[in-house]
């Protein structure tokens, strides 16, 4: 609810340099606190792309982690669970018409997808989009 209201409202704070990182750490210690499996989640999540051939991590320029393969940005995931992953825009629209991501959720007419992840149940299927995305980011360049 948080995060939905500073990404609306509060978008100018992007530029404030440190600003999304100092949010998303605020968001990923309050998870640890209020929301402990979820953070169970993300942490696992993070642990596991890593040992995608070709993945590596690194600080989101919007806050959180990304996840980035030859370099270049194919996921991300911030401090409340939100899952970013660039999939392409067919296959955006396979994975939102299946149920299984829902449109990136400031851009959802771009290459991008959002999932939210609320349990350690989701990780599997967070993986499998994370997979999606770096097969897309591989194909594309």
């Amino acid at each position: 609810m948080i995060f939905a209201f500073v990404v609306r409202h509060l978008r100018w704070l992007a530029r404030v340099p440190g600003a999304p990182q100092v949010f998303d750490a605020a968001l990923l210690l309050s998870t640890a606190l209020f929301r402990p499996r979820r953070f169970e989640a993300i942490s696992a999540i993070e642990k596991n792309a890593q040992r995608l051939p070709g993945v590596t991590i690194g600080a989101h320029r919007f806050g959180g982690i990304g996840f980035f393969l030859n370099g270049k940005e194919s996921s991300h995931i911030h401090g409340n669970g939100l899952l970013d992953c660039f999939v392409g825009q067919a296959n955006r629209d396979r994975l939102v018409q299946m149920g299984g991501a829902g449109a990136h959720h400031i851009f959802p007419r771009s290459g991008w997808i959002s999932f939210f992840v609320k349990e350690p149940a989701d990780i599997e299927h967070a993986l499998e989009l994370i997979q999606i995305a770096c097969a897309y980011r591989e194909a594309v360049g």
